[in-house]
């Protein structure tokens, strides 16, 4: 028991994260950039980011990472600049190695590390914003 409390007892306490994701056809997909050449994202497996030089839209580059959301309610916040939320979903994860997503104006962190939970907010099934 000892080695189990050593190695995850960490991980049980961790703060909870969101993040917004395409959700079609039972799969978890990234908005944006894929992981090794596919948008899928695994549930309930830690993931590493594909770090790299990146850009969102025309603004600057910076080096990516998981796109994560402190609360729910900023989620939903940010989803209002959707202008197609089609096919959307908000998932509950915990992530390790999180910074501030620099000039970002609004509440977007990106986190090396990612462990999807569950969906929470299936915006298909009519889920309310």
């Amino acid at each position: 028991m000892d080695c189990i409390s050593n190695n995850w007892g960490k991980y049980l306490n961790m703060k909870f994260w969101y993040k917004i994701v395409d959700y079609d056809n039972n799969k978890i997909k990234t908005l944006f950039h894929g992981l090794n050449g596919s948008k899928i994202i695994p549930i309930k497996e830690w993931i590493k980011a594909d770090k790299k030089m990146v850009r969102d839209g025309a603004g600057s580059m910076y080096l990516s990472g998981w796109h994560v959301i402190p609360s729910v309610e900023l989620c939903l916040e940010y989803l209002k600049r959707f202008t197609n939320i089609q096919n959307k979903a908000i998932v509950k994860c915990k992530c390790k190695k999180v910074s501030k997503k620099e000039k970002s104006k609004s509440q977007v962190y990106l986190a090396n590390y990612i462990y999807i939970e569950d969906i929470i907010l299936n915006i298909n099934k009519g889920d309310m914003i």
